[in-house]
Formats: structure tokens, sequence, C-alpha cells
């Protein structure tokens, strides 16, 4: 008896336990990886197929209508705009009401789309007044004309017409061919013109919509099985080799677990392959460490005030922590066009490795120009700005961008003289300089906001050219990268002829955009380094950076040739045309005073005007008394 209970006892045990094993088994967690993820991505499969079908491709059907609906609706009120048009011309007296009639029914008749779509019209008694195809039809009353249903259908145009001003009407024929047998059903937009009493419209194909749709749900249903059977085979594929990888991965944990792994790793997976599961652990924690380096470097610096401060810090991470030497930080002001160091702070203007003309003109710079990395590791001389091209020193440049500006950049110098650098460490140490750079551009953002807001007050808001707020603050740079580079500076003080007249004649709205055009011409004639300043009203002030004597005159008359060439667009009318006078003084060679050499330029344009117009004159010095000034 015992005997047979202890057997009994065991046979019940175990079928507990494999109640529980099949149990645990339906609990998906604890199923192996090469059967999960197969299951899951069959589910996802599952849900994205459903979702399409259900909900997707009826949306897509519906969206296909709307829009067939709403191209037609435009179409007709492109059709209505012709009609407005001409009855303006009968309003204001160009055309008699029977010539715009006529003149209207002619641009209609010709106007397609969707190359042999048209449009057609009624008048609100039902009678045709033009028709493209079935001229025949015209001056006949359509008011008894029904589809196979006896849908009267030109009394449902007229009705909808009048009392929606506009309305789509469904029926059972195509634009009046085939009024028997045609029993697909179709869409025709109406839209009532009252001045005139006409109803005009145009017709939508449902047939055409429903083999688009077809054709929709045909590629649907192709795709959605291919990226099933791809899905789950690539389910399966990668199951079974993540489960082949982690094989070793959970080995390696075992013999840490067990005490056979190396004791001073004890937070450290140990894996002795190079496999991909290998190569992945080791890359998780170095990003770890990266992680945890940054983070910190972020506390730090949000709590310091000034933006020096972050800069400060910036650069002992360069040299201190990434052994980058010899960095260098600099700020961009854009609303100057200037650049200047900001760091280290006792660096001085001949340790420059850069031209110094970029202080002074920003936009020489390549990678503030740019807004991506310049390296010359990767192409030798890209920049032509970097004064070391003939001698074995690198360079790497990284712009501070922020929302699409660039508001500074860090240049890194590599001496490659000596040993010679390792290019693929200096890419590793350079790309983690970028980490921190990136890191420190948040702090330094309300910085740029408020010197963006500055930044807008020194443009002119019609012609987008500088104002002269910016001449006023920008006089003194110029003159001196000027005289540092032993360069002139050419003015030209411009002023369009007889402005005036085009206010008073065309109006302010003419007015503004022949200013608009005279400022495109002036900045798309000069060099990218000149610069371009709406100084008030008609005037115009062009300032030419490193230029010769010789060369001022040639570039003022190329610039008056432009805009006497121009033709200034009226509304309604012929295009006019416009001439410009031109002042021209040289610093330092007329006045080593930047603002009186303008003064210079402002005498010249009087003489220019006094002569004639339309001319362009250099000062001289007969033109002024000195008693005077």
């Amino acid at each position: 008896m015992a005997e047979a209970c202890n057997k009994s006892g065991m046979v019940t045990y175990r079928q507990r336990q494999e109640a529980r094993g099949i149990m645990r088994f339906l609990l998906i967690h604890n199923w192996p990886i090469k059967v999960k993820i197969p299951f899951l991505s069959f589910l996802g499969v599952s849900l994205i197929l459903m979702v399409t079908f259900v909900w997707f491709l009826p949306f897509i059907e519906s969206k296909v209508t709307e829009g067939e609906e709403k191209s037609t609706m435009q179409t007709v009120d492109v059709a209505y705009g012709v009609l407005e048009h001409f009855y303006h011309l009968e309003l204001t007296g160009v055309y008699t009401k029977e010539q715009a009639l006529k003149e209207a029914k002619v641009v209609i008749n010709r106007l397609r789309y969707r190359d042999s779509e048209y449009f057609w019209i009624v008048d609100d008694t039902h009678k045709m007044v033009m028709h493209p195809k079935y001229s025949n039809l015209e001056g006949k009353n359509l008011s008894d004309v029904a589809d196979v249903n006896g849908f009267m259908v030109f009394k449902e145009f007229v009705l909808v017409a009048k009392d929606q001003g506009g309305g789509f009407v469904e029926h059972n024929f195509s634009q009046f061919s085939d009024l028997d047998d045609s029993q697909s059903k179709k869409i025709t937009y109406v839209k009532y013109f009252k001045p005139w009493g006409w109803i005009i419209g145009s017709e939508i194909d449902n047939g055409e919509i429903e083999r688009v749709v077809t054709g929709l749900r045909l590629i649907t249903i192709a795709m959605a099985a291919f990226f099933a059977v791809v899905t789950m085979l690539m389910a399966f594929l990668i199951g079974r080799s993540i489960t082949k990888r982690l094989v070793k991965v959970i080995t390696g944990l075992k013999e840490v677990a067990q005490g056979r792994g190396d004791s001073d790793q004890a937070q450290c997976i140990a894996i002795t392959s190079s496999d991909e599961i290998g190569t992945l652990s080791f890359e998780f924690n170095a990003l770890m460490d990266s992680i945890s380096d940054l983070s910190c470097f972020r506390k730090v610096i949000e709590e310091d005030q000034t933006s020096s401060e972050v800069y400060s810090r910036l650069w002992d991470v360069f040299v201190e922590g990434l052994g980058l030497k010899n960095p260098v930080i600099y700020e961009v002001d854009e609303a100057q066009n200037v650049m200047r160091v900001v760091y280290p702070m006792n660096f001085q203007e001949e340790d420059l490795h850069c031209s110094p003309d970029i202080l002074d003109q920003c936009g020489l710079c390549k990678a503030k120009r740019t807004g991506h990395p310049i390296s010359s590791l990767s192409f030798h001389k890209v920049c032509k700005q970097f004064l070391h091209i003939d001698v074995p020193i690198e360079h790497v440049c990284i712009p501070m961008a922020i929302g699409g500006g660039i508001i500074g950049v860090v240049q890194f110098i590599f001496d490659d003289r000596g040993n010679k650098i390792d290019r693929e460490e200096i890419a590793i140490q350079v790309d983690k300089a970028s980490q921190f750079i990136k890191e420190a551009l948040p702090v330094v953002e309300t910085k740029r906001l408020t010197a963006s807001l500055r930044a807008s007050t020194l443009v002119d808001p019609m012609t987008g050219l500088h104002n002269r707020r910016f001449l006023q603050e920008c006089a003194n740079n110029l003159c001196s990268g000027s005289k540092r580079r032993g360069k002139q500076i050419g003015l030209l003080m411009c002023d369009l002829d007889f402005f005036k007249q085009v206010n008073d004649t065309y109006g302010h709205d003419v007015g503004d955009e022949v200013l608009k055009k005279t400022a495109d011409i002036l900045r798309d004639t000069v060099r990218q380094s000149d610069l371009v300043v709406r100084f008030g009203g008609e005037e115009f002030i062009i300032i030419l950076i490193d230029v010769e004597s010789d060369e001022v005159m040639g570039l003022a008359e190329k610039l008056r040739k432009h805009v006497e060439a121009a033709e200034f667009p009226v509304p309604g009318k012929p295009p006019i045309k416009k001439t410009i006078s031109i002042g021209i003084s040289i610093y330092p060679e007329d006045e080593d005073g930047f603002w009186k050499t303008l003064k210079y330029a402002d005498v010249a344009l009087y003489k220019a005007k006094e002569s004639g117009r339309n001319r362009s004159i250099k000062f001289s010095k007969d033109m002024w008394d000195e008693s005077e000034y």
C-alpha cells in the first residue's frame, strides 16, 4: 500500500511539474530569444497589417477622393477668377458687357487641366452658354435633361449654385456625352457667377478615382505581403544570430558569477572574444564613461555666470583632459561681421595661425562660412586663410553652431614637423572635443539670442541691406583692417535720380519695389567681400574693400550701367527705367578719416547731380572748400 501511495504521489508530483512547465512556457518573457523575436515580429506585422487595411487604406482612399474634389474645386475657382477679371474690365469701361461676355467665353473655352478636362457654362435659366466639346448644345434649354435615373441634372446644377454659391452634384452621366448608356457615378462641381447669371462647372470622374484606389489597394497588398515575409525572415535570422552570440556572453557571465573571472574587474563583463558582442560591450562601457564625463561637465558649466568662464573650462578640457595642444576659441559677431579670440585670454594677434583678415571679415573663415568642420588632415590646403600651408602644420576648425547660426569657431593645431602625428588618434580626440563643444553651446545660447536681437537693429528691413547704424559701428573696424593690410577702401555714394517722381506717379508700393530691386542689383554686382548699405531714402553707400584707386571708377560705372539697363515692373503698366548718380572717394587716399572721406563722396555725388545725373564722378580737392567744413 505504501509503495502504491508513493508511486501515486510521484505521478502527481510529476504532473504538477509538467503543468508548471507548460504555464511558464506560456509566459512570453520565458521564451527563448530565437522564438520570442519572430513571435513578436509576427505580432507587430499583424498589427501593422490590421491598421493598414482597417484604417490607413480607407483613409488614403478618402484622401484621394477628397483631393480630387478639392483639385476640381480649385480649378473651377481659377476659371471663376477669369469671369471676375472680365467683369472688372466691364465695370471699369475697358469692355462693354457684350465684349466682356464674349471674351470670357473664349478664354474659358480654351482652358484645360489634367490634359483634357475642361469647363462649361450654363445660365440660371438652364440655357447652355458655352461648351468646348459640344458646341451644338449652346443656346439650348437643358432644364429637362435627366440622367438614366431620371435625375434632373441641370435643374440641380442651377439650384445648388444659386442656393449655396457653389457645390458638388452627383449624377450618372459623363459631361453631356453618352447620356443614355453611362451608368458610372459622376460628381460635378458648379459655382455661380451672380453678376452675369452664369454657372460654371467641371466634372470629377468617379470611375477614374476608383481605378486609382484599386491600384493603391493592389500595391498596398503586395507591399504588405512582401513586408510580412521579409520581416519574419529577418526576425528569424536575427534571433538565431543573437542567440549564438549571447551564448558566449552568458558563458562569460557564468564564469564571473562562479568566481572564475578577473576579480579586479568585478563591474565588467568578462568577454574573451573579439566578436560583435565583445565590441558592443566595450563600446558601451566607453560610451557610459563619456556620458558620465559630459554630464559632469555640463552640470559644472551650468553654474558658471559668464560665457568667458565656459570658454575657460572648454579650453581646460581640450588641453588637460584630451591633450590637445594650443587650442584657440574664436567668438563670432554677426552684426559687425567680425570674429575675435576669446580664449586663451593672453592671445596676441601675432600668434594667429590664420590671416588676420578673418578678424575683420568673419565670412573669410571657412568653418564659419560653411558651418561644418574644416580639417587639413582630410585635405591639404583646405583653407586659404591658414598661414602654414607650406609648413607641415595641420589644423582642424570646428564651428560652434546654434539654431542655424555660427557663434564661434574652435581651432586645433597639430605640428607634424617632429614625430609624425597619429591622425587616427587625433580624429578620436577631436570627436570627443566636439561632444564637449555641443554640451557647452546651450549654456551660451542666451548670449547668442541677445546678440541676434541686437544684430536685427543693424539691417534695413525693406532691402535686407546693412543700415546706417551698422556703418557707424563697423567703420572703425573697416579702417583698422585696411591700415593693417596696407590697402584702400573705395566709397561710393549712390542716389537714384528723380526717385520722388516714382512715388508721386505710381505710388509708394512701386517705389518700394524699385528700392528693393536696386538693392539687389547693387548687391549682385559687387564682390562678396564688399558691403552695401542703405544710408537712407534712395541713398546707398557701397564700401569696396581692398581696392586699387584705378579700379574704383570702373566698378562705379559698372553699377551705374546695370541700374540704367534694368527694367522696374509696374503692375498693369509698362516697366519703367531709372538711373543712378554716384559720387566716389577713396580712403585713405582722399582723407585719413572715414567720415570725412564719406563726406567727400557725398560732395562728388552732388557734382554728379549738378552735371546732369546718371553719371559717376570721383572727388577732387577743387570740389571742397576747407573753410566750409
